[in-house]
């Protein structure tokens, strides 16, 4: 059986945060592909991406996912990059699963990722790379969703009671 839902959308919009609070409301257990991979690789996904190549973190991406796809009742958060490839998107239209874009404007984004340098894609000009990589992926984001929340100036809890209310 595939995961019960899945989160998607960009870096900083909450997927991890609303996964979670989701996933304790339905008793089922969170996944975060990110967190799978730097638990697998024993470093950071910024780490990963410095030392490893974006190539390498994209690979462990995919087999991840794949894997994930496969889990029993799970709620499970994709890393902004995950749905990307033709290969994810392909995958994720395929199962039964319904998937939630927690969708954040650039002004909500700024103060909860601080365009650091935790961020690997962001490290130059990172306002402006964040405008292009949502350019590039909001389309993507909005093919494969089932629904589309949008997450600016909400609490968590509030956001996580949308994603329940889609869910029923």
């Amino acid at each position: 059986m595939p995961p019960r839902l899945i989160l998607i959308g960009p870096m900083g919009c909450g997927k991890t945060t609303i996964g979670k609070i989701v996933a304790e409301n339905l008793n089922l257990p969170f996944r975060d592909t990110d967190l799978l991979i730097e638990e697998e690789e024993k470093k950071s996904v910024s780490e990963i991406f410095l030392e490893d190549g974006e190539e390498k973190f994209r690979l462990l991406e995919k087999s991840v996912l794949r894997k994930e796809l496969l889990s029993d009742e799970t709620v499970l958060a994709l890393g902004g990059g995950a749905p990307i490839s033709m290969d994810a998107q392909s995958a994720l239209r395929a199962i039964a699963s319904p998937v939630v874009y927690l969708q954040i404007s650039l002004a909500n984004v700024a103060p909860r990722i601080g365009f650091n340098r935790d961020r690997p894609l962001l490290l130059h000009n990172p306002r402006g790379q964040w405008e292009t990589l949502m350019q590039e992926r909001r389309p993507i984001y909005e093919a494969i969703a089932d629904t589309v929340i949008d997450v600016n100036g909400k609490e968590p809890d509030v956001i996580a009671s949308e994603v329940l209310e889609f869910l029923t």
